[in-house]
């Protein structure tokens, strides 16, 4: 005796004979070429400001700097050793007399 009845084999028959799901054809790419002209309409809003709301004016000029303590920094194989003071911040005027500060991380030891 097989194991398999008459009606498992009829099953399996129509199975195999079927195509398969995913043997469905893939849909049709679009043509090549380029995008067909077209005509669009937009509607452009500016953000609402505040008065005296808006950035920096340019020219900057600077007003004075300030530094971090010395630091020594050393080539890899140790023969050169350069001494420097980075800048620690640079305080600035803009062209409406306002100042601006720029403030400067202390560099870390290398």
């Amino acid at each position: 005796m097989s194991g398999m009845s008459k009606q498992d084999a009829d099953i399996i028959g129509k199975a195999l004979q079927q195509p398969a799901a995913s043997a469905k054809r893939l849909p049709a790419l679009p043509a090549r070429g380029g995008i067909p002209g077209a005509t669009a309409k937009g509607t452009a809003t500016q953000p609402a400001g505040t008065a005296g709301s808006g950035g920096i004016d340019s020219p900057l000029t600077e007003q004075s700097r300030s530094y971090w303590p010395t630091v020594q920094a050393v080539t890899s194989d140790g023969l050169l050793q350069i001494a420097y003071q980075p800048i620690k911040s640079v305080v600035m005027k803009d062209k409406s007399a306002r100042e601006v500060v720029f403030n400067y991380a202390q560099p870390t030891a290398s």
